[in-house]
């Protein structure tokens, strides 16, 4: 109990438990913070969602189509993509916030889905 005794029952504000660093937070503090974590979890599952779909779509594309449309090969992408997907597993399951690996997969993924798939789009069929 934190306060003098009694102050519980007669209605007084009691503290937050402590955080990382021992610090009390005031509740629109602890608000703010959660709203952030709830807004980063959310980017990065988004930013998963479109590794996922960039690797899923360079596998699924046939080899020819990479080189009829000038670009690297498949294999070049899905490696590429394939570690962009990884880097964003690990940093989801390991890191809370959205940090400078996450953000470089997330930007290899959006290189792919931008550059190589619009180009071989019109050509490919499946």
């Amino acid at each position: 109990m934190s306060g003098p005794p009694g102050a519980e029952a007669a209605g007084a504000v009691v503290a937050l438990p402590p955080t990382l660093a021992g610090m009390m937070l005031s509740a629109p503090m602890a608000f703010a913070m959660t709203v952030e974590f709830w807004l980063f979890l959310l980017l990065k599952v988004v930013a998963l969602g479109l590794e996922v779909w960039a690797v899923a779509d360079a596998a699924l594309r046939p080899a020819e189509a990479f080189v009829r449309a000038g670009e690297r090969t498949k294999t070049f992408w899905l490696l590429l993509t394939g570690g962009a997907l990884a880097v964003g597993l690990l940093t989801t399951r390991l890191i809370a916030g959205f940090d400078m690996f996450s953000l470089a997969a997330l930007c290899v993924a959006a290189v792919y889905l931008a550059g190589p798939r619009e180009r071989m789009a019109p050509r490919t069929r499946r």
